[in-house]
């Protein structure tokens, strides 16, 4: 019986776990925190103002094929939490610790916007807010799209 009780609880707390990882939903659908902490800082994964979609800077580390992975794929999560796709991005800020390293992972990047292609900026910068990062992303999404 207590071998039941504690695979439920794995069972729970890897569920309770998962759900925290997957953010909150607020003031009907206009912010999204990606983790609870946002709160305690004022910041917020997402923000909805009419039809735009403001997505804040999305960090990686690691190399930057793990950066670049991990920032698109965040990216994508979020975007799916409004019901879109890398086809609403209409802006994108894309910050590297490294650009010749930021354009040899180019291709991690191009999975995700397929043919698509926003407008972009791209600078070299010197640090990122959290020291480990080596990439840092930051969209502006439209909600419908007007074309």
């Amino acid at each position: 019986m207590k071998n039941v009780f504690l695979i439920l609880l794995v069972l729970y707390t890897g569920f309770a776990q998962q759900s925290k990882a997957q953010g909150v939903m607020e003031n009907n659908g206009k912010v999204f925190h990606l983790h609870p902490s946002e709160k305690d800082y004022n910041y917020a994964q997402a923000y909805r103002s009419g039809n735009l979609l403001f997505i804040s800077g999305t960090v990686g580390g690691g190399t930057m094929d793990e950066a670049m992975e991990r920032v698109y794929k965040t990216l994508e999560l979020t975007l799916k939490k409004y019901n879109l796709d890398f086809t609403h991005v209409i802006k994108e800020n894309l910050y590297t610790l490294d650009m010749e390293a930021s354009k040899k992972s180019m291709a991690i990047r191009k999975k995700y916007y397929g043919t698509h292609s926003p407008a972009a900026t791209w600078l070299q910068i010197s640090r990122l807010f959290e020291e480990q990062s080596v990439l840092e992303v930051e969209l502006i999404a439209e909600i419908k799209k007007t074309e």
